[in-house]
């Protein structure tokens, strides 16, 4: 008579698999198979909340900042305007500009982040060093304007922390016109590469029903022909007052989500 396999469990993190929230894992193991798998997340999420608790309305846009390095805009903008909306505080014109500056200079350097990994996660190392080259300009203009790099401490409830002076305005404006030949470069070689094309083209795919079903959002429901953007749809700061295309495409694999940030 066959012995019965006894169940191992073994614990893997929690550890952070360049996500923004550190993950869990407990593999049921029976010899060399995986029977069962338990996931354990939000930790970050949780630890956040606690640590809110004991802050003032002005404390926590520095808290939630730290959410995560790479969208240091996104969680303090909404943080501020949730505060605002309970509040009922008004937000000067000026200060609108501003933070719809911020958000757009951080929307460029997470593409332009999120491309350069693509490429040394595929092999295309060259790729990943063209693209972090070309995003220190942007890390330069933020540095000019605000004094950080990251973690850019400049929303708090009502306005921004501090205004953009004129005379920093040219430096930015060459930084910020400086990238534009580089992303031509990026969107005729990149997706012109061969190599990435054969491993992104058909990978990944999500179609648009499923999109929707699972309410996917940003360049990822975009690149699967849903032409959903919160900044036209339900615009804030300063986002209906400008005017920008809506990017899409209708393939939904990995090498359409890269067209769309490109």
């Amino acid at each position: 008579m066959a012995a019965k396999s006894r169940t191992t469990i073994i614990p893997i993190g929690p550890y952070h698999p360049l996500q923004e929230e550190p993950e869990f894992f407990k593999l049921h193991v029976e010899g060399e198979k995986v029977v069962k798998l338990e996931i354990e997340i939000g930790y970050n999420h949780r630890g956040i909340e606690k640590l809110a608790e004991d802050l003032t309305y002005d404390q926590v846009p520095f808290l939630v900042e730290r959410i995560c390095g790479i969208c240091s805009t996104s969680h303090p903008f909404a943080a501020v305007q949730a505060i605002e909306d309970v509040g009922g505080v008004d937000v000067p014109e000026r200060a609108k500009y501003i933070r719809t500056f911020l958000g757009e200079l951080e929307r460029i350097h997470s593409h332009l982040l999120w491309l350069g990994l693509a490429g040394h996660f595929l092999g295309f190392n060259t790729l990943w060093m063209w693209a972090w080259k070309h995003r220190e300009p942007v890390l330069d203009t933020f540095e000019l304007i605000t004094g950080n790099r990251n973690h850019y401490a400049m929303f708090k409830p009502g306005g921004v922390r501090r205004d953009i002076m004129d005379e920093d305005i040219p430096t930015a404006m060459r930084l910020l016109d400086g990238l534009v030949r580089p992303l031509n470069m990026f969107i005729k070689v990149v997706l012109q590469d061969p190599v990435l094309q054969a491993r992104t083209k058909n990978v990944g795919v999500l179609s648009y029903d499923d999109c929707v079903e699972l309410g996917a959002l940003g360049p990822t429901s975009r690149a699967s022909g849903v032409p959903w953007d919160v900044r036209r749809d339900h615009p804030y700061a300063a986002y209906d007052k400008v005017d920008f295309n809506v990017i899409t495409t209708e393939n939904g694999d990995v090498f359409d989500k890269a067209v769309v940030r490109l």
